[in-house]
């Protein structure tokens, strides 16, 4: 079973990159082979628009982003993380939900596991959670409980609430590496 969490924000080590990587020790603690991909210094351009991915299934822009479409492809679960900004997710994160435009035609994400995690300083998070949902929906993805952090400063999120009432955010982010675990198990059954 192999776990991707991809970190979409430009900001190194941040609240973002906390929580996926506590998800993702989460996971492996569990006998899963889990990678990171932090998105921080990569060049993803925006989707033009140009429509060739529909009949060539892939997109014909070569940035950064051709080697992350075969990460995706291979993994049977993917954990998106990206901090919440105006209410939305990251231009980064949202660049990569574009460019995944192309897997639209053969479904190629239809079935893994998704998740998302989110860190936030005060508002947008619910907003963002539901967009993430959506996403994964489209793509015929079946996703699991995510988790909220907030903080403001690097860091903050160590000691800071969740989104539910009694967890804090690193708790959540764990529940989350657990829960995707499970629900691939509870997939490859006969």
């Amino acid at each position: 079973m192999k776990i991707l969490g991809i970190v979409c924000s430009a900001r190194k080590g941040g609240n973002t990159e906390i929580m996926v990587k506590e998800a993702l020790d989460s996971a492996g603690e569990t006998g899963a082979q889990v990678e990171l991909l932090s998105v921080a210094g990569k060049n993803i351009a925006p989707c033009d628009g140009c429509g060739s991915c529909v009949k060539a299934g892939i997109c014909h822009i070569q940035d950064d982003m051709q080697p992350i479409y075969q990460q995706l492809e291979s993994a049977d679960a993917i954990i998106l993380g990206s901090p919440v900004y105006f209410c939305n997710v990251s231009a980064q994160a949202k660049a990569i939900m574009d460019r995944t435009f192309a897997f639209l035609p053969d479904m190629k994400l239809k079935g893994k596991v998704a998740a998302s995690i989110l860190a936030v300083r005060r508002v947008g998070a619910g907003q963002t959670r539901n967009l993430l949902y959506d996403y994964f929906m489209v793509h015929g993805m079946i996703p699991v409980r995510g988790a909220i952090g907030y903080g403001r400063e690097k860091g903050d999120v160590r000691q800071g609430v969740g989104a539910s009432l009694t967890l804090s955010a690193l708790e959540e982010a764990r529940i989350v590496g657990t829960d995707i675990v499970y629900m691939v198990r509870q997939l490859s059954k006969p």
